[in-house]
């Protein structure tokens, strides 16, 4: 597995991630932690996919 598979899985894992943050916290009132920090893994997933689209 070269670099550019790493960090292309690596960025959809952290969207899907954020995705299932929110869904999950918008329907549980115990943990809607998740919904108010549904962003964070966005930003790790953004700069994967840039690696990713970056290296040869």
């Amino acid at each position: 597995m070269n670099k550019k598979n790493l960090f292309g899985i690596l960025g959809v894992l952290c969207i899907i991630a954020s995705i299932a943050m929110y869904m999950i916290g918008k329907n549980s009132s115990h943990l809607s932690e998740l919904k108010d920090f549904w962003w964070m893994p966005l930003p790790l997933g953004a700069i994967a996919l840039l690696i990713a689209a970056k290296t040869k």
